[in-house]
């Protein structure tokens, strides 16, 4: 699972980042004083945003494939289709160049793992656990079938996946996991059956194998948990701009309309207020009448002129085109 360092860089390096490009951006393209316009600026600081998320995802993912640490066929210096004799010589090898009489310090400890790993890989049920559970199998002493280690390996399979839900639940609350929810909830669990399947299939088939070819099970597990957490953090920050939500749209129209509603009230009150001071007085009340009269038929009178004359315009101009037909 992503460590708390690496959840702490996705939280705030993204931010960072845009904030040092964009001004270092605008010092380039842009001369001293010059500021663009609000909405300029926030789609230039939307892209740089997407951009610098969708690098650190790739760096993200590419710092899990490259850092992975020798395994027990590494130290053996076999592949995974050894035959007896190949790990029984190179066992001998091993032993002659790191034995502790010979070296001391680190080599006498990799003499340790180098005796560990082909007690591991020689055994059949050791080799199984350890190639779908890695290193940690050396701390389950109790078990010694293929069925205790598979019903010890749930323990770290649901702790793992109960939390990475936690981690999800905490981008929501923090406003980061809301988009695509159904999605997110959907690649969660197709990911827990692929493990299980990778995890309980003794013959690995698939797309998954073939492009993991080179790594161990446990590898490939770790390697598909880890990007698929960093994934699914680049989504929850990368999503919203790229597609708003729905609810927010509509969460939007309702305050406008509630603004509408508040504007015309207060028009009306404007309005009211306006002819507060001729309530009781009949003669003002008339003449104000008057007034209001004589101001709709000027507003009349006016816009039929224009209409008039945008009329005599059209004529006057098909009349000029006539004439140059004609000539």
């Amino acid at each position: 699972m992503i460590d708390l360092i690496n959840f702490l860089g996705w939280t705030f390096f993204p931010h960072l980042a845009t904030n040092l490009i964009q001004k270092i951006y605008y010092k380039i393209f842009y001369p001293a004083g010059v500021k663009p316009q609000q909405q300029k600026y926030e789609i230039h600081r939307r892209r740089i945003y997407i951009f610098i998320v969708l690098i650190y995802l790739l760096y993200t993912i590419a710092d899990v494939i490259t850092s992975r640490s020798s395994n027990y066929y590494d130290v053996l210096k076999v592949d995974r289709d050894f035959t007896t004799k190949e790990i029984k010589t190179n066992l001998r090898k091993l032993q002659l160049a790191f034995h502790p009489d010979k070296n001391k310090g680190q080599e006498g400890a990799q003499f340790i793992e180098i005796r560990v790993a082909y007690d591991t890989l020689t055994d059949p049920v050791k080799r199984f656990a350890y190639d779908r559970f890695g290193p940690q199998i050396k701390e389950w002493n109790d078990c010694s079938t293929i069925r205790d280690y598979i019903a010890q390996s749930w323990i770290t399979f649901a702790g793992f996946y109960i939390g990475t839900g936690i981690l999800l639940f905490i981008l929501y609350i923090l406003g980061k996991g809301k988009f695509g929810r159904f999605w997110r909830f959907l690649i969660f669990f197709s990911m827990a059956c692929t493990e299980a399947s990778m995890i309980l299939n003794p013959e690995q088939s698939g797309i998954i194998s073939f492009m993991f070819s080179r790594w161990i099970i446990f590898e490939q597990i770790s390697i598909l948990r880890q990007s698929f957490v960093a994934t699914f953090i680049a989504i929850s920050q990368v999503g919203p701009m790229l597609f708003p939500d729905e609810t927010n749209i509509r969460h939007t129209l309702q305050n406008l309309e509630v603004l509408s509603s508040y504007a015309a009230e207060e028009s009306k009150n404007q309005l009211k207020s306006s002819f507060q001071p001729f309530q009781g007085n009949s003669i003002a009340q008339e003449l104000v009448k008057e007034k209001m009269k004589e101001l709709y038929i000027d507003n009349i009178l006016q816009h039929n002129n224009s209409e008039f004359h945008k009329i005599i315009n059209e004529k006057h101009t098909q009349i000029i085109r006539n004439q140059k037909k004609d000539e």
